[in-house]
């Protein structure tokens, strides 16, 4: 399970393409996006290094099967950047440098987007895999982190998408560790081949997947985007919030482990807003307070809302997981 990259010195910025290139190889994408890939890192960590003053690169895989994005996310805490329109224009810079960096993120990726503040830079690149460049649908992402030590991830993070159904998927094995991870795989490949979109009955499924393992929590949303409404059931203490309107709600959840005796879940159905913002995150996360202020971190696209949240929220003494999905695509560069 690969981590955060801290990008201090600049042996980071060959590690950073390393990653990204490994990863763009195993996901099938042809030797032309492959390098293509691997300079959009390299473009990432340099930044981080040179206008960030350091920070940490994240290369992840999420989507549905054989619909999976290769996202490479740059996080620093620099004074951020001023002017993000000049800056992607190749020439401008505020360092002493060709100034051709952002400009190449921008062209080589299949999306980009940045959160700046004083506070720091959150940046996304986005690559699809070819076959798919036309069906984009969803704006979402999804990362997890292994709890310190470990080499897997006791939290799991999966997504379904069809007929203008997405369903997404955030469990946590009990405790961490390899029995944790196990469990969380088992919650994963359930919700995968199990059919119908249901979020109660699939967690009924995820349940019966489970029996003999530690056992897991887990929250399963439907977004419909062609009805605008969202479907949701949870059993343990996933978070799930929705963001519309520019106001914050908290999904109640209910005790219980999934997997040892009969747990009934919390259910629930709501209407979507256009500009509405699902959250889920495991407990390796603190809890999110504050996201009302976050109006323009909210406008953005999902990717971005993700690592800026997950990098700010992560508690670095467990297994953490995150996915964020809009209704509606949010804005990018």
């Amino acid at each position: 399970m690969i981590g955060w990259l801290k990008v201090e010195e600049a042996s980071a910025v060959a590690e950073a393409r390393r990653r990204a290139r490994r990863t763009a190889s195993a996901l099938g994408f042809n030797s032309t996006k492959v390098e293509h890939v691997a300079i959009v890192a390299t473009e990432i960590a340099q930044n981080i290094l040179r206008h960030g003053g350091g920070g940490q690169m994240l290369v992840a895989v999420f989507g549905a099967p054989s619909l999976e994005r290769l996202h490479l996310l740059g996080f620093d805490k620099g004074p951020g950047i001023t002017r993000v329109d000049r800056m992607v224009r190749d020439g401008e810079t505020t360092k002493r440098s060709l100034g051709t960096g952002l400009g190449a993120i921008l062209r080589l990726s299949d999306r980009t987007d940045i959160d700046t503040s004083p506070a720091g830079t959150v940046i996304a690149a986005e690559f699809l895999r070819q076959t798919i460049r036309s069906t984009h649908p969803a704006d979402h992402a999804g990362f997890r982190m292994a709890y310190p030590g470990e080499r897997r991830c006791g939290d799991g993070i999966a997504v379904r998408s069809g007929d203008g159904v997405c369903l997404y998927l955030v469990c946590d094995g009990l405790g961490h560790g390899p029995k944790a991870a196990q469990a969380a795989d088992k919650a994963k490949q359930t919700f995968l081949a199990a059919e119908g979109s249901d979020p109660s009955h699939l967690l009924d499924e995820v349940a019966d997947g489970l029996v003999g393992t530690r056992g897991a929590v887990a929250a399963i949303v439907a977004l419909n985007h062609t009805e605008k409404r969202l479907d949701y059931a949870a059993v343990g203490n996933i978070s799930t919030l929705l963001w519309q309107d520019r106001k914050l709600q908290r999904l109640s959840v209910r005790d219980g482990l999934l997997g040892a005796r009969k747990a009934t879940p919390h259910r629930e159905t709501v209407a979507l807003s256009e500009d509405a913002v699902v959250l889920m995150h495991s407990d390796g996360l603190a809890t999110m307070h504050g996201l009302n202020e976050k109006v323009a971190l909210m406008n953005r696209s999902a990717p971005v809302i993700a690592a800026r949240l997950f990098g700010e929220a992560e508690r670095k003494r467990d297994d953490a997981s995150i996915i964020v999905a809009r209704l509606n695509a949010g804005r990018t560069l």
